[in-house]
């Protein structure tokens, strides 16, 4: 009687914790702002820390490329000369040598402006300073030049134009990388969010199992009282109940770190919950959607056309052919003669004059064709980088087919077993109205066939998630 006094001490508030730990959780769920999993995907695509790293590097493009706007400005300079004089006496020589420089101080105000096609503008207003405040004949005192001057030949853009090119292209990159990015968080959202919904249902079966073998070890102490039980039931119950703690402890704990995981990839606020439910319209539209792809998966050629279409990488390295493309026929034009056309106008004076000027770099010591080599090997590295990322993706598409039809495989075996389990069930149901089972053996079975259950529901995911991921990776989109 002792004994059995002892054990109800020691199981009893172990329950009592279990249940409270149990409802507090529940109870602070009750109280955080909840949001649907369409408002938690809407949120980590835009909060998620790895996406933002690629949304930095797209505001620094954007930023560099505003500064090449911004060169296209009206530029104002101020300058006012100052005043400088020096004289130097070789003392101690026959022969002395002085030198004076005197440079009259002027003050000068000079405007500018580029344009893209390569004009410049320059417009210039000087005064002496001992004039400044000769206030009669100031406006005659007054010099102002305006000069144009333009590179017609070769008609090459000019570097800002250059970069402005350059700069574009790389924003594209960003912009295709981050969309690609994105559909990929997307999914692996949804993954998750899957996830979360098996490992709550495999947490509430561990719940009930733990339960339902605490219920048993209390019926056992009472058979040990009245001396229908021994001491190795009673270890035996004990044994059991244990491992369905334990076994409850660890499911817990997965569904927790998984949670966590989760709302640590989605960047959730301190105190929401997302709801965690299976009859979303947002997931039937999704696997509605899935299941409406028609994807010949014999037919790889097709596919990979596809794939080389769509795919964000060879994309990427298209454009960087064009820079370089562009780089080195730009480079070339170098090694052309140079031809600048400009003209001038004194408006005080009210004279003007036009001028052409020709540059040409005969020899240069190798520096251009040592240019022009750097130039011509970095095409030829990015094309052999092009025919590896093809490459690279065929065996990632090879890989993404092998997994869906691996996925499906293991659907078939679990949508078997369930009907197994479905066929046991009605077995089970009979021989418990005719007594040939206990109460609490038809419970634990049950808790097995609704195992099967779950596991019919993880291959399912698997398999949509798996179509999702290879549907992605061709390029597919599911229109908003």
């Amino acid at each position: 009687m002792t004994l059995i006094r002892k054990n109800n001490l020691f199981f009893f508030p172990t329950l009592i914790i279990m249940i409270s730990f149990i409802f507090i959780g529940w109870d602070m769920n009750i109280q955080a702002e909840e949001i649907s999993l369409p408002e938690a995907i809407a949120w980590g695509l835009e909060h998620n820390s790895s996406l933002q790293e690629i949304k930095d590097g797209i505001k620094t493009i954007e930023r560099n490329l505003a500064l090449i706007d911004k060169e296209y400005a009206w530029k104002m300079n101020l300058k006012a000369n100052p005043i400088i004089a020096g004289k130097y006496t070789n003392g101690g020589d026959s022969n002395t040598t002085t030198t004076t420089t005197d440079t009259t101080p002027k003050i000068s105000l000079e405007t500018s402006k580029i344009f893209a096609n390569g004009l410049m503008i320059n417009s210039k207003i000087s005064l002496k300073e001992e004039e400044i405040f000769n206030l009669e004949n100031i406006s005659e005192n007054i010099n102002r030049i305006v000069s144009a001057s333009k590179t017609v030949y070769p008609l090459v853009p000019i570097s800002q134009e250059q970069e402005r090119y350059k700069a574009a292209n790389e924003l594209l990159k960003n912009n295709q990388s981050l969309q690609w990015q994105q559909e990929i968080k997307k999914i692996d959202f949804l993954a998750s969010y899957l996830n979360l919904l098996r490992l709550k249902e495999r947490l509430f079966l561990a719940e009930s199992n733990y339960q339902y073998a605490q219920e048993d070890l209390n019926r056992m102490l009472k058979k040990i009282e009245i001396g229908e039980a021994g001491e190795k039931q009673n270890l035996e119950a004990k044994i059991a109940l244990k491992t369905a703690e334990i076994n409850f402890l660890q499911a817990q704990n997965d569904f927790n770190q998984q949670k966590k995981n989760w709302y640590l990839d989605l960047n959730l606020l301190e105190g929401v919950e997302v709801d965690l439910r299976e009859d979303l319209p947002f997931l039937e539209e999704n696997k509605k959607w899935v299941e409406s792809l028609e994807l010949n998966l014999e037919d790889q050629g097709k596919l990979m056309e596809l794939l080389v279409s769509n795919h964000y990488q060879i994309k990427a390295n298209q454009l960087d052919q064009e820079n370089a493309k562009k780089e080195l026929e730009w480079d070339l034009t170098k090694n052309k003669p140079q031809i600048n056309l400009y003209g001038a106008y004194d408006i005080k004076d009210n004279s003007w004059g036009v001028g052409i000027d020709l540059s040409y770099n005969i020899f240069d010591g190798g520096t251009k064709k040592l240019e022009n080599e750097a130039y011509q090997v970095n095409l030829i590295n990015l094309e052999d980088d092009y025919l590896q990322t093809v490459a690279e993706l065929r065996l990632e598409l090879v890989n993404l087919i092998n997994l869906y039809t691996v996925g499906n495989l293991n659907l078939e075996e679990k949508l078997m077993s369930y009907q197994q389990a479905e066929l046991e069930k009605e077995s089970y149901q009979i021989q418990l109205k005719q007594g040939l089972i206990s109460d609490s053996e038809f419970k634990y079975q049950e808790l097995n066939w609704q195992e099967t259950e779950i596991n019919l529901k993880s291959a399912r995911d698997e398999v949509f998630i798996d179509k999702l991921r290879l549907a992605q990776f061709l390029g597919f989109r599911k229109s908003s």
